[in-house]
């Protein structure tokens, strides 16, 4: 099964990382070292001045990373393939705006990866990027994204994937899919959501695939729990929910009802919320 591969995959990243080293065929010049005790190593392009970064081991103790935009006065301006394979207690990772591409694989793995915060102007999201992140919740997709690769979000069960309208073409199995719970094959997650605009490649996909779709541009925010009125009682839904989280208690929202609450769009489902629901229900009551 593939989701057994990907497993043997990211445990081997390291190793596999160093075998490539000896076995490829590129001739850029190589360059490894540490910068607080983060082990690196890029490879030169012919310009001098930029590399892309190969590798990266992150001791355990780093549960956030920044991908450098400078190591040893080189530019990076890509992310390898399988550079980040395998890491199992980062938690979050910043990409900023020097990184331009970014490999197959690259991120596949990182099974305690919650959050990627990425500034990059990249065009695409390669093949099997982000393949089991299971917990990753947060990819904010930049509209300079043309193309989604295959599997590149598969068995992440907990992704809130939000799709721009720039993106023109979704590989196989890319989101909202998983390995079978029990014999071969891929099946859609459970209540998995595509949020996205009619009429783009993230609406095809979605049917194509049976997997629930939202129109951000249709939908009434704020209306928690889900029925067809913003009201008051959405506001002590969302507060109530909010408690939970506050608590570390078990969360009773629905990955819909999460859409719908987060009328702030900031990710979270908080008092900011339950504030902005209270002020839209009292413009609707008074016609404002």
């Amino acid at each position: 099964m593939k989701l057994l591969s990907a497993i043997l995959s990211g445990i081997l990243a390291v190793s596999a990382a160093a075998s490539d080293t000896e076995t490829d065929t590129d001739t850029r010049k190589e360059i490894s070292t540490k910068i607080n005790s983060v082990e690196y190593v890029i490879l030169v392009n012919s310009d001098g001045k930029t590399a892309e970064l190969k590798s990266v081991y992150l001791p355990y103790s780093y549960a956030e990373a920044d991908v450098p935009a400078e190591i040893e006065g080189y530019k990076i301006t890509a992310i390898g393939e399988k550079a980040y394979a395998g890491n199992f207690t980062v938690e979050t990772i910043n990409i900023g705006e020097n990184i331009k591409s970014m490999g197959a694989k690259a991120f596949m793995s990182c099974y305690e990866l919650k959050e990627v915060v990425l500034n990059a102007p990249i065009t695409a999201i390669p093949d099997d990027c982000f393949f089991s992140c299971p917990k990753l919740e947060t990819v904010v997709i930049p509209k300079t994204v043309k193309t989604i690769g295959d599997d590149a979000f598969f068995g992440c069960v907990a992704y809130d994937a939000a799709i721009p309208s720039t993106v023109t073409k979704i590989g196989e199995n890319a989101i909202g899919m998983t390995a079978e719970t029990h014999g071969e094959g891929n099946a859609v997650i459970p209540d998995f959501i595509i949020r996205g605009t009619t009429g783009t490649a993230a609406e095809k996909y979605a049917k194509a695939q049976g997997i629930e779709f939202i129109d951000v541009k249709k939908i009434d925010l704020g209306d928690a729990n889900g029925d067809d009125v913003v009201d008051s009682s959405d506001a002590s839904a969302v507060l109530a929910e909010y408690a939970l989280i506050s608590t570390g208690s078990p969360l009773t929202f629905s990955r819909k009802q999460r859409i719908f609450a987060d009328i702030s769009l900031d990710g979270l489902v908080d008092s900011s919320d339950a504030s902005l629901i209270l002020e839209k229900y009292a413009k609707i009551s008074t016609g404002g």
